[in-house]
């Protein structure tokens, strides 16, 4: 387990678990969604995703509802990440944010009934007034759930590192691109190289059957 401390207010608290790092697998989860469904991580595969870990949808300045905020404007130049959050609110308080603030297209998830979340991801805080709660995370992963980019914040009252997180976004989106225009051009060469075949395969046919016709006469 690593060792990490938050900051809230004047409070130093610390927080154990594995976070999550750069290379590393999700853990699995099984929580528990604002429709009191369950939801694993399993559910959202095959997608990007940004994981957000908040204090709870009832705090504001606190790693809440700002830090949310900031969050989705920062997301809407990348609107294919799905969004995850994730607190010990309970599935009808989120349900009640949702409702209170807009939160279309979001996730929202409960550790009601994942309590092994909190040290899985390296966001439990141990000691009052927070003790149980998850500290304020973000984590990017692609669709094959491998992390790219991870952080905890020192401080609740800050924001993640958007620029970094847009830095990374924006590296893997010109080598897609790159990727697609180098399959692109293979694709290209493929064909160009069946066409030759077909025109070669053509004059040979040609070329016999005057050889016939000249053995013929």
């Amino acid at each position: 387990m690593n060792d990490f401390w938050v900051q809230y207010g004047d409070e130093m608290l610390p927080v154990i678990g594995d976070f999550p790092r750069a290379g590393d697998y999700l853990p699995s989860f099984m929580l528990v969604d604002d429709q009191k469904r369950d939801a694993a991580l399993e559910g959202f595969s095959h997608t990007p995703k940004l994981i957000v870990t908040l204090l709870s949808v009832d705090e504001d300045e606190h790693g809440g509802l700002y830090l949310l905020r900031e969050t989705r404007r920062f997301l809407d130049r990348w609107p294919h990440l799905k969004l995850i959050v994730i607190s010990v609110d309970s599935p009808s308080s989120l349900a009640r944010a949702r409702h209170e603030h807009g939160l279309p297209s979001i996730a929202l998830l409960s550790t009601l009934r994942g309590r092994d979340f909190h040290k899985r991801y390296g966001v439990l805080i141990t000691e009052y007034p927070l003790s149980g709660y998850t500290s304020p995370s973000v984590i990017l992963a692609d669709t094959n759930n491998v992390v790219h980019y991870s952080e905890r914040l020192a401080n609740t009252r800050d924001f993640f590192d958007f620029d970094a997180i847009d830095a990374l976004l924006s590296a893997g989106e010109q080598q897609a691109l790159e990727a697609e225009r180098e399959a692109a051009e293979a694709r290209q060469q493929q064909e160009s190289e069946r066409e030759q075949g077909t025109e070669r395969l053509l004059e040979k046919a040609r070329q016999i059957e005057q050889s016939r016709q000249q053995a013929g006469d």
